[in-house]
C-alpha cells in the first residue's frame, strides 16, 4: 500500500517540476525579450530638443519690406508744431524714419507738443521712431520750463547729482512722448575757449567719467535712450562743426587719452547709444570721424567692443560741406558703421538732404550693394530694450 502510494506521487512531483521549470523559462524569456523593448520604446520617446526661439527682432526685420528697413537708418527733424505740414507728414508716412528729432521750433506747450509726438507716432504705429530731442541742460535746452530741465552740465557737482537729476529730467521726456535724449556730453576740456566748454562737466577725467555714467544709468531707470556725445571728442578745439570742420592734430599716442570720456564710460557697460562729432583727425584718419572706417568700425567698434547704437551729428553741418556730396556723405557714413544719420532741415524740394539720403540708401540696397540688416536689428533691439516698440 505505502509502495503505490509513493508510485501516484512520482507523477505529481514530476508534473510539479515540469511547471515550475516552464513557468521559470517563460518568466526569463519574457525578461530577456522585455529589456530590448524597453529600450525601444525609450528611444521612441525621447523628445528631440526645440529650437531656440527666434529673437522678436528678426521677427520684425523678416516682415519689413526695403524701404522700411532704410528708413529705420535715419533720424529727421520736422516742420510744423500745431501739427505736421501735410507734406511733411506725408513724407514721414512714406520713408517712416526710426526717429524724429524735436527743436524749439516744434515746442509751444506741453499739451501741444504731446499732441503732436502723438501724430508723429502715427504716421509709423507698426515700428514707432524715436522721439528725440537735445536736452543737455544750460545753453542746449529745448525745454525751459523748470530748472530740473535746464539745470547746466557745469553746474553738477557729483556723479550722484548727475544721476537724480537725469533720472527726473528723463521723467519728465518719457511723460511727453520723448525717448531718446541726445545727451550728456562726454568730452573733457579745461578750456574756456574750447567750442564745447560751456557744455561739458567739469573736474578730473575720472570725475568726468563717472559723472557721464551716472548720468546715462538716470536715463536709462526713466526708461529714455541716453546719446553721449561727440565721439572721439572735441577736446581743446575752439572750431564750431556746424560752421567749418574742425581738425585735431593728436598723435596716434595721444589716442587713448583723448577718447577716455568714451572709452571708459563705454567699458562701464552702461552705454547704449553715442554720437560721432564731425572732427577730422589727420595724423589718424584722412576722413572726417562720422565718415571714416578706422574710426567708426576699426578702433570703436572693433577696437573698443562698443556695441550700442552709433548716431551721427546732423549731416549737414557745414564741417561736412565740400567734404563730398549729400548723397555720398550718407553712404560712406553708413558703410564706415554709423547705424543712423540726423537730417534736421525738412523742406519738400531737394534744398536739404532728408529725401536725397534717404533714396540714396534705398538704391545701394536695393542694388546690392549694401546690407543693412545687421544696422535695422541694432535699432529693433535698442527699439524693444527701452519700450519704443512694443514686444
Amino acid at each position: 500500500m505505502r509502495k503505490r502510494k509513493i508510485l501516484l506521487l512520482i507523477p505529481l512531483a514530476l508534473l510539479l517540476f515540469s511547471g515550475i521549470y516552464l513557468l521559470a523559462h517563460k518568466l526569463q524569456t519574457k525578461e530577456d525579450t522585455s529589456i530590448p523593448n524597453i529600450a525601444k520604446q525609450t528611444e521612441e520617446h525621447i523628445p528631440e530638443p526645440e529650437p531656440p526661439p527666434i529673437p522678436i527682432e528678426q521677427q520684425i526685420l523678416a516682415k519689413m519690406s526695403i524701404e522700411e528697413k532704410v528708413g529705420q537708418l535715419f533720424i529727421f527733424g520736422i516742420e510744423g508744431n500745431i501739427t505736421i505740414d501735410p507734406q511733411n507728414k506725408e513724407f514721414l508716412s512714406n520713408t517712416k524714419p526710426g526717429g524724429i528729432v524735436l527743436f524749439s521750433k516744434n515746442i509751444t506747450n506741453e499739451n501741444q507738443l504731446k499732441n503732436l509726438i502723438t501724430e508723429i507716432q502715427s504716421t509709423n504705429p507698426t515700428i514707432p521712431p524715436f522721439i528725440s530731442i537735445d536736452q543737455e541742460g544750460g545753453v542746449v535746452s529745448r525745454l525751459k520750463w523748470n530748472e530740473t530741465l535746464t539745470k547746466s552740465q557745469p553746474s553738477i557737482s557729483s556723479p550722484q547729482q548727475a544721476y537724480e537729476l537725469a533720472k527726473s529730467r528723463g521723467e519728465i521726456l518719457k511723460n511727453l512722448g520723448i525717448n531718446m535724449n541726445l545727451a550728456p556730453v562726454a568730452e573733457i576740456t579745461q578750456k574756456p575757449s574750447s567750442f564745447i566748454y560751456q557744455r561739458t562737466y567739469r573736474g578730473s577725467m575720472e570725475d568726468v567719467v563717472q559723472k557721464v555714467i551716472a548720468s546715462s544709468k538716470g536715463y536709462t531707470d526713466a526708461e529714455v535712450l541716453a546719446v553721449l556725445k561727440h565721439f572721439p571728442g572735441h577736446g581743446d578745439t575752439n572750431t564750431d562743426p556746424h560752421k567749418r570742420l574742425p581738425s585735431i592734430n593728436i598723435t596716434e599716442e595721444q589716442w587713448n587719452s583723448h577718447i577716455e570720456p568714451f572709452s571708459k564710460a563705454i567699458q562701464s557697460g552702461h552705454i547704449n547709444a553715442l554720437m560721432t562729432g564731425h572732427i577730422l583727425f589727420p595724423n589718424i584718419s584722412a576722413e572726417p570721424t562720422t565718415i571714416s572706417t578706422e574710426i567708426i568700425t576699426n578702433r570703436l567698434i572693433n577696437g573698443l567692443g562698443y556695441k550700442g547704437l552709433i548716431i551721427s551729428d546732423d549731416m549737414e553741418m557745414n564741417a561736412l560741406k565740400g567734404v563730398d556730396t549729400p548723397s555720398n556723405l550718407a553712404k560712406r557714413a553708413i558703410a564706415s558703421g554709423v547705424d543712423m544719420l540726423i537730417y534736421v532741415k525738412y523742406t519738400n524740394d531737394d534744398r536739404y538732404s532728408q529725401r536725397v539720403a534717404y533714396n540714396s540708401i534705398l538704391n545701394e540696397v536695393k542694388e546690392g550693394r549694401m546690407n543693412i540688416d545687421e544696422q535695422v536689428l541694432k535699432i529693433l533691439r535698442t527699439k524693444l530694450k527701452y519700450k519704443v516698440l512694443p514686444e
